[in-house]
């Protein structure tokens, strides 16, 4: 699979799986909310939207910040200034009755989806940190460089945790409303079924990931070789799975729930007994002001009151102050200004863009697999390249450019091999991609014989040329 499209994949299905989780619960607490007679309406349409739209929003955050390493703690600030422009676009659309449910509800969301994005981030630097090596190599590197694996590990359990509570959570709450007398909006359950499927393809990707890891300890890379089919595989398990579960758990229809509601004598004595405890705890007040503000106390009552008021706004003072200094010193902070500077967000925004269109390729292909494997002949080239290289005595900086230069041209000598167009070692890398036949193919071998035999480097525009004429060639 593609990096471009599992990465597209992963933060996508994040968005939608917490945003349906999220829906699902706001219809259906919605009748039990609102009262149209008292006019509290906490839920409607702007909520829906504003959940919604919310969800990618911080899907786009937690990108952001995996990307650039931002502090943890800087999550905190981010939320809450989201939190009140929220509050201000609810007061502009007249819709001030919403942040009650709306700023608890975006905080969990926002949670939510850093605890699914956090484990996607630890595999995305696990497969960084192993780069191209495989074999004896990989499983040499990955027994003294193996935090990432664990700190993956980890972040998996907790993934996993998440993906088990919240499906209880919400079949709490649909067991809750339909006890309280009310009906499932087929909206909800269309929405639930979103989520549950959206699990099983966590589940699936996790899966996966996993042996990515156990593989990755014995050396092994790409070790399936076709995703498409085990995906559709997966899903006609999937879909089987919940045809038996609707069929068997239940005596005569697919889906039989059984319903009480609750008698009204239930509802009267509820009451009454609320009622009597407001009156018990309204006759309790005088009688503890009599015991505190006493006639023969030694000090008068207003010095006691007086006390207690600058604790309190010393308190309020100093809490502010932390507030104030916590959520807006870091927008002052050398690394904020280069983000701004350097139009990180701009470069974000456009490689989301380039992801988008890798996985529009990658779904729309006619070929099965998404790259091809290494090859016996590409490996032997890398291994010549190297002992070149020893031979040369050539600079660090010089070393470290054919290196990167070396793993793209590796990559065509495999694309070449699934084509056909087989390389031998008597083959300079020129003549080689002039057995391509194309004008993008002689440009990427002149210029990796430009970099192989020049004591001098390649400029930024010359290895860039070179780098998107390979992934020309292989993408076709």
């Amino acid at each position: 699979m593609g990096e471009g499209f599992r990465s597209l994949l992963e933060r996508f299905l994040v968005f939608v799986t917490v945003t349906a989780f999220m829906l699902t619960v706001l219809i259906l607490l919605g009748p039990v909310l609102n009262n149209p007679e008292m006019e509290r309406i906490l839920i409607n349409w702007f909520t829906y939207i504003t959940i919604g739209a919310s969800g990618f929003v911080f899907m786009l955050i937690h990108q952001i910040f995996a990307r650039e390493k931002i502090k943890p703690h800087l999550h905190i600030v981010s939320i809450f200034f989201y939190v009140v422009l929220v509050v201000i676009i609810c007061g502009f659309a007249g819709q001030m009755n919403l942040p009650y449910v709306l700023i608890p509800f975006l905080i969990i969301q926002y949670f939510l989806e850093g605890l699914l994005n956090d484990m996607f981030v630890y595999h995305d630097i696990f497969l960084d940190e192993c780069g191209e090596l495989k074999g004896k190599d990989l499983e040499r590197h990955l027994f003294h460089n193996n935090l990432t694996a664990i700190d993956f590990s980890a972040k998996s359990r907790v993934m996993e945790a998440a993906l088990i509570i919240l499906p209880a959570i919400l079949f709490i709450i649909i067991y809750a409303v339909i006890r309280s007398g009310y009906k499932v909006p087929l909206i909800a359950l269309l929405f639930a079924i979103l989520f549950f499927l959206c699990e099983f393809f966590c589940f699936f990707i996790l899966g996966i990931y996993r042996n990515d890891i156990f593989f990755g300890f014995l050396g092994f890379r790409d070790y399936i070789k076709n995703f498409k089919r085990l995906f559709f595989k997966a899903i006609v398990i999937f879909i089987a799975a919940c045809l038996f579960a609707l069929i068997f758990s239940s005596n005569n229809a697919l889906i039989k729930i059984s319903t009480k509601t609750v008698t009204e004598k239930t509802e009267t004595r509820h009451e009454q007994l609320l009622a009597n405890q407001e009156v018990e705890q309204y006759t309790q007040i005088p009688e503890n002001l009599q015991e505190f503000y006493q006639e023969d106390s030694k000090f008068p009552a207003w010095i006691f009151d007086l006390i207690f008021d600058v604790i309190k706004w010393a308190a309020i003072i100093a809490l502010l102050s932390g507030l104030i200094l916590f959520f807006f010193k870091p927008f002052f902070s050398s690394h904020f200004r280069e983000f701004w500077a350097e139009g990180r967000l701009i470069k974000f925004l456009k490689h989301i863009f380039r992801e988008i269109k890798e996985f529009l390729r990658y779904a729309f292909s006619k070929s099965l697999s998404a790259q091809p494997y290494a090859t016996v002949e590409s490996k032997k080239f890398g291994e010549g390249i190297r002992d070149f290289l020893k031979r040369a005595g050539r600079s660090k900086e010089k070393n470290e450019e054919i290196d990167r230069l070396t793993k793209h041209f590796m990559k065509l000598i495999d694309w070449g091999q699934s084509k056909g167009i087989k390389y031998k070692s008597n083959l300079a890398p020129a003549e080689y991609t002039a057995m391509i036949n194309t004008e993008t193919a002689n440009l990427a071998g002149q210029l990796f014989e430009k970099a192989l035999y020049d004591k001098n480097v390649l400029t930024a525009q010359e290895e860039k040329a070179f780098i998107e004429a390979v992934k020309e060639i292989i993408c076709g």
